[in-house]
């Protein structure tokens, strides 16, 4: 029973995600000629009328997995003892934020932070000396997308046109890792990408195009690779939808994470963060993730790799792997339930 309803999660059955014909035509005709501005006025107005979860808690997924009768604390799910993880991701929508980067990686390095920075191959300039910069930081490249157009899932015959193009660019950038604009997702068409991770799903935000869900607050393993949801609400949401001038959802929703010994795991823009106060309580954010103790800090592709056994940080994961033996006893183990 726990198993079926864990699988359902993964799949997010209980969701529409593919698009209607409205949203065929605002991608199509209105987007395109709606300056960003204008979009995000228009997005927070339809979705200040969405409800969601107080701190964007679902915890349906979490109590299936204690209906399986698996403890999450009796799982060693992250190396070195520790009992969560901090995963820091960024998607870099246009130029001006590509520009900001420097600024956020020298804010991360201050508390000792590394992150993955999903750049638009097809979309803006790409300078390689911010990129050499990432790299410098201990961080990682991502693509995110093919040009940012919101058309990639329109139907197969466009995504599979794109998807030479999209691992052209994972193979010129060094890139492990995909995540989908608008966090529009399709993970049995994604597994044409070569990549180890993609992070396209998020366990709940009712305030996405595709709203919904995996429910996990973990990694898991998608066909041919890990699905890295995201576990906290973007900044978008946060400072434009909820219009949140603190970071009380962030800090609520990041305890309750850790709580339940999971991956936190946020998606901000520095498209964002250059306005207004935002960069000073993403700074907030850091300094709140710095104070969390016995928390593995990793790079995406590093959480990708641990989790499919291929990293290993000199320590050993023999009590791992013994833990995760049995099915069903353990469905919480992501190479024992899987998405596809």
């Amino acid at each position: 029973m726990a198993d079926r309803v864990l699988r359902k999660f993964y799949l997010e059955e209980q969701f529409r995600l593919d698009f209607s014909l409205k949203q065929r035509l605002y991608y199509t005709f209105l987007r395109p000629i709606l300056s960003r501005n204008l979009r995000r006025k228009l997005q927070g107005r339809v979705n200040a009328k969405r409800s969601y979860r107080e701190n964007f808690i679902n915890a349906e997924f979490v109590d299936a997995i204690q209906m399986a009768h698996t403890d999450a604390r009796s799982l060693d799910l992250f190396p070195s003892a520790n009992t969560s993880a901090i995963v820091l991701t960024h998607d870099v929508e246009d130029e001006e934020g590509f520009r900001f980067i420097p600024r956020v990686l020298e804010l991360e390095r201050r508390y000792n932070f590394k992150s993955s920075w999903n750049i638009v191959p097809y979309k803006y300039g790409i300078d390689k000396g911010i990129l050499n910069a990432i790299h410098q930081a201990g961080g990682e490249i991502g693509i995110h997308g093919y040009n940012h157009d919101g058309k990639l899932y329109f139907s197969r015959k466009i995504f599979h046109e794109r998807v030479p193009h999209i691992n052209r660019a994972l193979k010129e950038y060094g890139a492990v890792g995909f995540r989908s604009p608008m966090v529009h997702r399709n993970l049995r068409w994604l597994q044409q990408l070569d990549i180890q991770y993609d992070a396209s799903c998020f366990d709940y935000d009712p305030f996405q195009p595709f709203p919904g869900g995996t429910g996990s607050i973990w990694p898991f393993i998608a066909g041919k690779f890990v699905e890295l949801p995201y576990t906290i609400p973007q900044d978008h949401t946060l400072f434009y939808v909820l219009r949140q001038n603190d970071i009380t959802i962030w800090k609520k929703k990041v305890d309750w994470v850790c709580q339940n010994h999971g991956m936190v795991l946020a998606l901000t823009h520095p498209d964002y963060l250059l306005q207004g106060s935002h960069l000073r309580l993403y700074e907030g954010l850091l300094d709140f993730l710095s104070g969390i103790h016995r928390s593995w800090r990793c790079l995406p592709k590093e959480m990708a790799q641990w989790w499919t056994g291929k990293f290993d940080p000199q320590v050993s994961r023999s009590t791992r792997h013994a833990s995760t033996s049995n099915t069903s006893d353990t469905p919480l183990d992501p190479r024992k339930v899987e998405s596809t």
